[in-house]
């Protein structure tokens, strides 16, 4: 679980920026208990909407996340010399355009329930800081620095050392350098990343018939994964009365001059097919069952198959799932039924997080939502994104329209739209 996320000098964030998910003490949100846990002495949000006009820099907020964890997980794979790809500093102020990006991740463990706080600053072809820390008795204690080439070691640090450092390229992450070597706390902190944080920053239909694709070989085994996917369908009024996954028995013929590798790949991707039953009708008396194939259903119920399986999934384990434009396609009342799996001891109790960007501002309801977990993205004249809480200003009572008020722009984070006057 995430308790704050430090994003500095990256895309359009150049001052330091802080998104945090913890809950704001000086408010007492008292009807919204579910909302919240507490673990390790915070109070944690179980779900963090981000608003903002288009441009603001609320996506690179979650891209900022994907960024380091795709460096943690890859970044042990980089050749000499190569580029960082993952460093896109500031480029609106000739002062960032060549300082490093930082990113900081203050965070606890789903398994051993341990709090870290990982800190990485790199440029396009180094790694200039990189630090991680551990908070045994709730004070924090190092557990290794790097800097550059330099690595320096703390007492909780137990493990090789030596062959880690000698292996490892400037390019290089020692978190991402030490994921085979079994290090106390460290495996830990990588598998956090690798297997119980995901980021999808991605909408489209491709996309989603992916996840379908990816998650249906592990469907045809959980039975619970399926029953609850089956159950959230319901629910959403898609009109699935159940759902069947087997192996496409369709026979592909290819040409003799396509590659055995393409041919394999093509194989794979289209392995399984997923087909879903409707009721059929007869002079408006239920007569059997329909099926379709799930290309054939509408963008939403394909939308809400492959994210109702990501967060399902999450659910399970208590990851944290960040989406980009969680709402594209669904309706808002699916929306909120999506948070409202979050926000519930019932559907969450292994307390997942959920952490999305949308502009539904239907979603923006104090009846449940906290009004710290609501966040907006604005964008400064020098083109710089700015980050704040809808509970950070002051004087917002939990009986005003939220969403009235959002759209007036007495929150700022809307885009500043001029009459167009078209030539033709």
């Amino acid at each position: 679980m995430i308790l704050s996320l430090k994003i500095e000098n990256y895309r359009s964030i150049k001052e330091a920026l802080t998104v945090k998910l913890t809950t704001e003490k000086r408010l007492k949100e008292t009807g919204l208990p579910e909302n919240s846990f507490v673990e390790k002495k915070s109070e944690i949000l179980k779900s963090l909407l981000i608003y903002g006009r288009n441009a603001s820099g609320k996506s690179n907020v979650l891209v900022a996340l994907k960024a380091l964890s795709f460096l943690v997980e890859n970044s042990d794979s980089f050749k000499h010399e190569t580029d960082i790809p993952t460093y896109e500093p500031f480029k609106f102020d000739t002062a960032y355009v060549n300082k490093p990006v930082s990113f900081e991740l203050d965070f606890i463990t789903v398994e051993s329930k341990i709090r870290f706080k990982y800190i990485v600053s790199f440029t396009n072809k180094q790694i200039e800081f990189e630090g991680l820390y551990v908070y045994p008795e709730g004070i924090k204690a190092k557990l290794y620095e790097r800097k550059l080439s330099s690595v320096s070691y703390g007492e909780y640090y137990k493990g090789t050392k030596k062959k880690i450092e000698d292996d490892l390229l400037p390019n290089q992450l020692f978190l991402s350098k030490s994921a085979t070597s079994k290090v106390k706390y460290l495996d830990e902190c990588y598998l956090f990343f690798s297997r119980y944080l995901y980021v999808s920053t991605i909408h489209d239909t491709d996309y989603d018939n992916t996840i379908i694709r990816a998650f249906s070989d592990v469907l045809t085994k959980d039975e619970k994964l399926k029953t609850n996917l089956l159950e959230l369908l319901k629910a959403s009024d898609t009109s699935i009365n159940d759902f069947k996954i087997s192996e496409n028995e369709k026979e592909m013929r290819f040409s003799k001059n396509v590659p055995e590798d393409i041919k394999k790949e093509i194989l794979d991707k289209y392995k399984y097919e997923v087909l879903t039953n409707h009721t059929l009708f007869e002079d408006g008396k239920e007569i059997g069952q329909e099926t379709l194939e799930i290309e054939n259903e509408s963008f939403g119920t394909k939308k809400l198959f492959a994210i109702g399986t990501l967060i399902i999934n999450t659910l399970d384990y208590g990851g944290v799932i960040v989406i980009d434009e969680l709402d594209k396609g669904l309706h808002p009342l699916i929306s909120k039924l999506l948070i409202s799996l979050f926000n519930s001891k019932r559907n969450n109790p292994n307390n997942a997080q959920l952490i999305f960007a949308t502009h539904d501002s239907s979603l923006l309801d104090l009846e449940i939502l906290r009004r710290d977990q609501i966040s907006f993205v604005d964008k400064e004249y020098e083109g710089q994104s700015i980050y704040y809480r809808l509970s950070d200003i002051k004087g917002i009572r939990k009986d005003i329209p939220i969403d009235k008020w959002y759209l007036s722009g007495r929150f700022r984070a809307i885009p500043v739209t001029n009459e167009v006057n078209l030539k033709f």
